[in-house]
C-alpha cells in the first residue's frame, strides 16, 4: 500500500459519512410540503468542528444564503419564492480536521421540499 492509500484508510473513520457531523437540520424535516408562505430553515452547527463563516444554502442552485441570520451556532430564516412542485435545498458547510485545524472537509446535504400553491389561485 501507498503512503497516501494507508492515510486514508486511518483518516476515514474520522471523516463524514462515518464521523462527525457539522450541521444538523432542525426545519423544515426532509419531504416538507409548504405553502406559498415559504419555509423556515433552522440549522444548527456543531460546535467542535463546523467553520460556520464557511456555510452556504443553494435553493434550486441559487444562493440564497444572504437571507438567512448566520451564527457560529446555526441559521435561521425564511425562504420564500418556491417553485411549485419539488424544490432542492442544499445546505454547505466546511469543517476542520481535528488534528490538522487548518485543513477543511466538506459536508453537504440536500433536503427536497415540495411547494404546493393553494388549489383557489388561478395559474392559467
Amino acid at each position: 500500500m501507498t503512503g497516501a492509500a494507508l492515510l486514508t484508510v486511518a483518516l476515514w473513520p474520522s471523516l463524514p459519512p462515518n464521523g462527525p457531523i457539522l450541521l444538523e437540520v432542525l426545519s423544515p424535516t426532509p419531504g416538507a410540503t409548504v405553502d406559498l408562505g415559504g419555509v423556515e430553515l433552522l440549522v444548527r452547527f456543531t460546535p467542535e468542528g463546523a467553520a460556520s463563516e464557511t456555510f452556504r444554502v443553494l435553493l434550486n442552485g441559487a444562493d440564497v444564503t444572504d437571507l438567512l441570520t448566520t451564527g457560529e451556532n446555526g441559521a435561521y430564516g425564511k425562504l420564500v419564492g418556491l417553485l411549485p412542485g419539488e424544490n432542492v435545498l442544499r445546505l454547505e458547510v466546511f469543517g476542520r480536521v481535528p488534528w490538522a485545524p487548518a485543513s477543511l472537509f466538506e459536508q453537504a446535504r440536500e433536503l427536497h421540499i415540495r411547494m404546493r400553491p393553494p388549489l383557489h389561485i388561478d395559474q392559467g
